[in-house]
């Protein structure tokens, strides 16, 4: 898979030990608003842990496990966040699509532009069919992004993700390769 693209206001980069300090600045921002969704998240993350996430993120993609991104502001190069595809099954040619932005930056697109950007590296690297985004029912931003992605709405899975407030419904959502795509 490509190591950079470029989609709208956002680039999105391989992980790479440069941004260690960009994500532990942009999580620890965020963490009010992160810590809700994201189990890796919470009061008190620390630098370590920033450089934990980027390693394993780093050792996923050398092994085609998984293939998460930073993604960057197109214009300045500002660390936005970050945006990728887990949970590959590819004797099924499916993935799961996650993402989030530094709560600063939050409501400009970036996020639709990043999360377009990695679906379709995955629809044209990957080979992937299907792409599934999975979101807690009460995130609204996030179900905008599906939306604003065209995803389309499969139903609420109930306590599917166990989230620091308890059990936890979803939101599936799919997005299909486009007809005629390679």
């Amino acid at each position: 898979m490509r190591d950079t693209h470029t989609e709208g206001s956002a680039i999105v980069r391989a992980y790479r030990p440069g941004h260690i300090d960009l994500l532990y600045a942009a999580v620890t921002e965020s963490i009010p608003e992160l810590a809700r969704y994201e189990t890796w998240c919470h009061p008190g993350y620390t630098r370590d842990e920033a450089a934990e996430y980027v390693k394993w993120w780093m050792e996923a993609r050398e092994k085609d496990k998984a293939y998460y991104f930073a993604v960057e502001e197109r214009e300045t190069g500002e660390f936005l966040g970050s945006c990728g595809l887990s949970g590959l099954v590819m004797d099924h040619k499916r993935g799961g699509l996650g993402f989030w932005i530094r709560s600063s930056r939050t409501g400009r697109g970036h996020a639709t532009d990043a999360a377009r950007a990695v679906s379709r590296l995955g629809f044209e690297d990957l080979g992937l069919e299907r792409i599934e985004v999975e979101i807690a029912v009460d995130n609204a931003a996030s179900r905008r992004v599906a939306e604003k992605l065209e995803c389309k709405f499969e139903g609420v899975l109930s306590r599917r993700l166990i989230l620091p407030a308890g059990p936890t419904d979803t939101a599936m959502y799919s997005l299909l390769k486009p007809p005629g795509s390679l």
